[in-house]
């Protein structure tokens, strides 16, 4: 889902009669990466506020808007509001997935599950392009867009219908840092 906008955005930009190098960079790369940077200096403090279900929610919800947009949006200016939302979601999901997939897996896991997690990463992020590739190249951009906001819609959906326990397993809790602790659909 989050490579899709990588690949296909300079030729959906096209489309708007958005070619300049410059704008393309911002655009593509530029606002999500300040946006999301934004974020993460404020992690700290949403993480003191919320649980990590209610950050991924707000996660998931930025995709899903974000995807939308690409996928409906042609007017330039409307359209920036896309990776701004990538960017902050992209910065809320990883701390916050890292931590939960750390601090709930048996101690003698936690690196292979950790591990496991940026696999999934890169190996979604290698296939993400071969899938929607076909898919634009059969249908349009709007489509290709439409159906990573579908993927970020049932994100959304399982983070909605998955219970987080408020705090991590007992023989986690001698490894925890003195961060705040899950509050279980708090925020």
């Amino acid at each position: 889902m989050m490579y899709v906008p990588a690949v296909f955005l300079p030729t959906r930009l096209e489309e708007i009669g958005i070619t300049a190098p410059l704008l393309v960079a911002v655009y593509g790369v530029t606002l999500g990466a300040v946006t999301a940077s934004a974020a993460g200096l404020a992690y700290a403090r949403l993480r003191a506020r919320f649980s990590h279900a209610a950050i991924l929610r707000c996660a998931a919800s930025c995709w899903l808007v974000a995807y939308l947009v690409y996928g409906t949006v042609s007017q330039p200016v409307v359209l920036l509001l896309a990776p701004a939302l990538v960017g902050v979601g992209n910065s809320l999901a990883m701390p916050a997935l890292t931590v939960l997939i750390a601090d709930r897996a048996p101690e003698h896991l936690r690196g292979r599950a950790t591990s496991l997690q940026g696999t999934a990463m890169f190996t979604g992020q290698f296939v993400s392009p071969l899938l929607a590739g076909p898919l634009i190249a059969a249908t349009s951009h709007t489509v290709g867009f439409l159906a990573a906001s579908g993927v970020a819609a049932a994100v959304l959906a399982a983070v909605l219908l998955t219970r987080v326990a408020a705090e991590p397993p007992a023989p986690a809790e001698a490894g925890r840092s003195s961060a705040a602790p899950d509050r279980e659909d708090e925020g």
